[in-house]
C-alpha cells in the first residue's frame, strides 16, 4: 500500500512537472468521446525526429487503477514502455487510457467474469475506439502498427477491443485476462501473445486456456507462456520476455485501415 502511494506521488510529480511539452514525456490529455463522456489518457512520443512513422502501443490498465486522476494507470508497464530500455530499441507512442473507477473496459461482471448487458460495447470501450481513430489520422503514426496489450481488466479488455475492431490491430498483448469466446473467431487471425499464471487465484488460468483452444480450433496460432508457479500479477515477467518486443514490433498489418475504418 505504501510502496503504491509513494509510486504514485512520484509519477505525479514527474507527469505534471513536465506536462505541457509533446515529446519525451508523460503527457496528460483528455479525449472527449462522441458521447460527451471524458476519457483521462496519457500519451507518450518519443523525442527528437523520427525518420519514419511510428507504432502505437496501447496499454489497458487494470480494475485497481481505475479513477480520473489520470496518474494511477501509469503504475504498471506504462513506465517501462516509456523508458529508454524500450524506446531506444523499439520508439513508439504509448498511448494509456483510464477507465472511470466504477466501469469497466469489457461487459463483464468482476470476479464472476461473465459477460453481461448482451455483450454490448462499454462507454470507456468506446472512447477507447474513438481515441483510435483520433490518433490514426496523426501523420507521424503507422497506422499499420497499432498494437494493444492489458493486464487483468485490461487483459479483458484488449480482447473485447479485438473483437470489434480487429481489422485495426497489428499484434495484441492479453496478461491475465479472458474473453468471449464465442466472439473469438473474430480476431483468430491477429497475431496474439497471451500470458497466464497457472496458479492465479483471481482470474483463473482456464480462461486464457480456453481462449487459446478456441483460436486454434478457428485456425488461429496465438502464442501462449503460462508460468507454472505464477499467481495474478505475472505482467511484469511477461511485459519483459526476451521474446515478447522484438515479436511484437515485427508485427505489420498488409493493408492499414482507412479513414473509414477499413
Amino acid at each position: 500500500m505504501r510502496r503504491s502511494m509513494w509510486v504514485s506521488i512520484g509519477l505525479a510529480a514527474l507527469f505534471f512537472s513536465c506536462a505541457g511539452h509533446r515529446k519525451g514525456v508523460l503527457e496528460a490529455r483528455v479525449h472527449k468521446a462522441a458521447g460527451g463522456q471524458a476519457l483521462p489518457y496519457v500519451m507518450y512520443y518519443p523525442p527528437g525526429k523520427q525518420a519514419k512513422p511510428l507504432p502505437v502501443f496501447i496499454w489497458l490498465h487494470g480494475a485497481g487503477e481505475r479513477g480520473d486522476d489520470n496518474v494511477s494507470q501509469l503504475i504498471h508497464i506504462v513506465p517501462y514502455l516509456a523508458s529508454s530500455i524500450v524506446q531506444e530499441k523499439y520508439p513508439c507512442v504509448v498511448v494509456a487510457p483510464q477507465c472511470p473507477r466504477e466501469d469497466y473496459w469489457a461487459p463483464i461482471e468482476r470476479n464472476a467474469w461473465k459477460i453481461i448487458n448482451g455483450g454490448q460495447c462499454t462507454a470507456p470501450m468506446q472512447g477507447v475506439i474513438d481515441l483510435i481513430e483520433k490518433i490514426k489520422k496523426d501523420p507521424n503514426v503507422d497506422a499499420s502498427r497499432i498494437y494493444v496489450g492489458g493486464l487483468s481488466m485490461g487483459g479483458f479488455g484488449t480482447l473485447d477491443l479485438l473483437s470489434r475492431k480487429a481489422e485495426w490491430i497489428a499484434a495484441a498483448v492479453p496478461v491475465c485476462g479472458g474473453a468471449d469466446l464465442e466472439k473469438a473467431k473474430r480476431y483468430a487471425e491477429v497475431p496474439l501473445w497471451v500470458f497466464h499464471g497457472a496458479k492465479d487465484p483471481v482470474v483463473p488460468a482456464d480462461f486464457s486456456r480456453d481462449l487459446i483452444r478456441e483460436l486454434e480450433a478457428s485456425g488461429g496460432h496465438p502464442k501462449y507462456t503460462e508460468y507454472p508457479e505464477g499467481g495474478h500479477n505475472v505482467w511484469n515477467d511477461a511485459i519483459r520476455d526476451p521474446g515478447l518486443l522484438p515479436w511484437l514490433f515485427a508485427q505489420k498489418k498488409s493493408v492499414a485501415f482507412g479513414p473509414k475504418g477499413k
